[in-house]
């Protein structure tokens, strides 16, 4: 019950701050802003799945961040930049196309499995009088009162593809067909409600609470999240930098030197590790005096995803200035080399504003 309240209670300051038209489509105004902390659970969420989770429904659709981005096996069973929120597991897929650069959890299957119910087993039903029926899974959606409901809920979100209103296709992407019919059931709060389940989503009828509030969509994220373990937390990685004129064999017969960094503690050291890097604007690195070629470019991570076979797909952003000949292999090791820290990394592919690395230091 706690949680419930404590998401009322915000979801009521969040709409009081939305204009009416914002309200009409659920959807969420942008925010130029690359980076989020949110102090109620002590996470981040930035880039790519930051601007998802503000276009898509923010708040009360998804919930706060119960996770920093990690990598973990997907969708895809690919090692893929990954974040759960409340209700919901954001997957990062950088190869398709937006909006599908994101996709959405079936967590509503997966609940529904870790309760051991064989969602192919569900017996498909008649349509009802009133509802809505979907032949595709053999499920009726119905409203709980007049205008009210399961139905009349499902229809005015989704997911934004510009369309006018809140369209099908939107509402079917944000929560995917039923999965069962209505039933009363308890949620993990305890409470005893009237709740169906559909792919991503477990809505929850609660009739004692306000109008605006009584579907609530369940915290199906906190519940898989429950069932599985996360990566340790990190909180020191490696970068590196260059030791000139030092009978190596990168640049001009240069090295490359790894130093040891503090950083916030987070289950994605990959990510945080180049983050780090990039934000480093000296020329000569400290006391060490070592080099860094990337401190007059102005770069960012857009994504980094680890497939199965080790290899770390790192997506960067902005302009890459270098300082004359010798930077264009010592900017490669640099970022080579910080990825090929970790062991799970065994090879680099890395894109510079879309094209790759190799391509962009080439016209330079």
């Amino acid at each position: 019950m706690f949680h419930r309240l404590r998401s009322l209670l915000v979801l009521a300051v969040v709409l009081a701050l939305l204009p009416l038209t914002t309200l009409a489509h659920s959807h969420t105004l942008q925010d130029p802003s690359n980076e989020q902390y949110f102090p109620e659970t002590g996470h981040t969420v930035s880039g790519r799945l930051l601007e998802y989770w503000r276009a898509n429904g923010g708040l009360p659709v998804f919930g706060f961040p119960l996770t920093d981005a990690h990598n973990e096996v997907n969708s895809s069973n690919d090692y893929g930049l990954t974040q759960y929120f409340e209700r919901q597991r954001f997957e990062l897929h950088p190869e398709n196309q937006a909006p599908y650069d994101v996709l959405l959890g079936r967590l509503g299957a997966e609940v529904l499995q870790q309760q051991g119910v064989d969602v192919s087993a569900i017996p498909r039903v008649e349509p009802l009088d009133g509802c809505f029926y979907f032949a595709e899974t053999g499920h009726n959606v119905c409203d709980q009162a007049a205008g009210k409901g399961f139905l009349s809920y499902w229809r005015s979100h989704g997911l934004n593809f510009g369309d006018e209103n809140v369209s099908y296709r939107e509402s079917l992407a944000l929560f995917g067909y039923p999965l069962t019919e209505a039933q009363v059931l308890t949620n993990p709060d305890g409470d005893t409600v009237i709740g169906q389940y559909f792919e991503r989503a477990r809505f929850e009828w609660h009739a004692d609470n306000p109008d605006p509030y009584k579907v609530l969509l369940g915290r199906l994220g906190a519940e898989v999240l429950e069932q599985q373990p996360l990566p340790p937390l990190v909180d020191q990685v490696r970068i590196a930098l260059i030791a000139t004129d030092s009978g190596g064999t990168v640049g001009c017969g240069d090295s490359v030197v790894t130093v040891q960094r503090q950083v916030t503690p987070t289950t994605a050291p990959l990510h945080a590790a180049m983050i780090d890097l990039l934000s480093i604007k000296e020329q000569r690195y400290g006391q060490s005096g070592l080099y860094n070629a990337l401190y007059q470019s102005d770069l960012h991570v857009d994504s980094i995803a680890l497939n199965a076979a080790g290899t770390a797909t790192i997506r960067l952003s902005g302009n890459l200035v270098l300082g004359g000949v010798c930077d264009g292999p010592r900017v490669e090791a640099q970022l080579r080399q910080t990825a090929l820290q970790f062991g799970t990394v065994s090879n680099v592919d890395i894109y510079v504003n879309g094209r790759p690395l190799a391509e962009v230091l080439s016209q330079r």
